[in-house]
């Protein structure tokens, strides 16, 4: 069964791409689409519809079984996107800031859909979906549903409940999960994210005043007065070098954070095992996602790092080259050290 893990999903969610289904009736309209690819333990459902020409906005559903029997239940994820359709190509986004590479790709074939979804080390993963109605959906989700209570059932009936020490060390298993999803989120709100976001801002700042020193070192110079404003402006530029220190800080600890939860969920699922108790069904996905969600922040603050960087010394260059002879009561601009990378 072929996978691929979606940007910004919750506990990493794994789509199917094996025993595809559709549903009877109208499964389209004009503009509009919907697509499903249905497993044994998880549901995705795609739509979307035509907001200009060529161009598309839409949802993807994912609903994934988690948890071990009795205690199974269906976990339900939605994530837009924007995109564009091109005949049969298919391109969606489903984020706009936070990843390097956070293009799908696909080829509409029929009454079907594959994309294709860049993971981190640069491979893809395909995933096949077929054309397919809401009530399709419906349909696989409530197969998904019974499924998991029939699962339940038969380890109550069985008599294999976890006794009161075992659904302890599950809940905390599950509790630990739960910590690492949300502390490796690059959800919009997610700490990742935010981190992700103030390297954006830092960076946009150095570029505004980088801009504005470059227009100023091309005005009148009477007086140096022109080279002062630019010695201003260089100075700005190495006060935002220095936000980008803090922000590289921040991201620092974050990933030390998200490292320690993760050395805490592989020891709960090792005390599991040891006590021949099943995990959680979706805890490996969940930590491999989070060392993918750490992997793309650490690749996007070292391109904005990389940028900041070259941003700074071009700055300071422009100030010193103007900041001489009559002009050096300007002073020079302040050497900055760079940022270094994110590991």
């Amino acid at each position: 069964m072929k996978r691929f893990v979606l940007p910004c999903t919750a506990a990493a969610m794994l789509l199917a791409a094996a025993g595809c289904s559709g549903s009877a009736g109208s499964v389209s309209s004009p503009g509009r689409a919907s697509y499903l690819a249905n497993g044994k333990s998880e549901v995705a459902f795609i739509r979307w519809r035509t907001v200009r020409a060529g161009q598309v906005r839409g949802t993807l559903m994912t609903d994934t079984i988690g948890g071990a029997p009795p205690s199974a239940s269906v976990l339900v994820t939605s994530v837009p996107f924007t995109g564009a359709v091109h005949g049969t190509s298919v391109s969606l986004t489903f984020s706009r800031v936070l990843f390097l590479h956070g293009d799908a790709e696909g080829r509409l074939t029929g009454s079907g859909l594959t994309l294709a979804v860049p993971d981190a080390d640069g491979t893809s993963q395909h995933t096949t979906f077929t054309q397919a109605s809401r009530s399709g959906y419906a349909r696989a989700v409530a197969a998904l549903s019974s499924t998991a209570a029939h699962e339940n059932l038969l380890a109550a009936r069985a008599g294999s409940g976890p006794s009161a020490n075992s659904r302890a060390q599950q809940r905390t298993t599950q509790l630990d999960l739960a910590a690492l999803y949300q502390a490796s989120s690059l959800a919009p709100r997610g700490k990742l994210a935010a981190d992700v976001e103030s390297f954006a801002r830092d960076a946009a700042t150095a570029r505004a005043r980088l801009a504005a020193e470059k227009q100023n070192a091309s005005g009148d110079n009477h007086y140096c007065a022109a080279t002062a404003t630019v010695v201003g402006d260089s100075r700005g530029v190495s006060g935002a070098v220095l936000a980008v220190t803090g922000a590289s800080e921040s991201l620092t600890a974050d990933l030390t954070a998200i490292r320690m939860d993760i050395h805490t969920a592989d020891a709960d699922l090792r005390r599991l095992s040891r006590a021949g108790l099943p995990a959680p069904a979706s805890a490996p996905a969940l930590i491999a996602t989070a060392d993918t969600s750490m992997a793309q922040a650490i690749a996007s603050a070292n391109s904005y790092i990389d940028q900041v960087n070259a941003i700074g010394n071009q700055a300071r260059l422009l100030a010193n080259r103007m900041a001489t002879g009559t002009c050096s009561g300007a002073g020079q601009a302040p050497v900055t050290a760079p940022v270094a990378h994110v590991k």
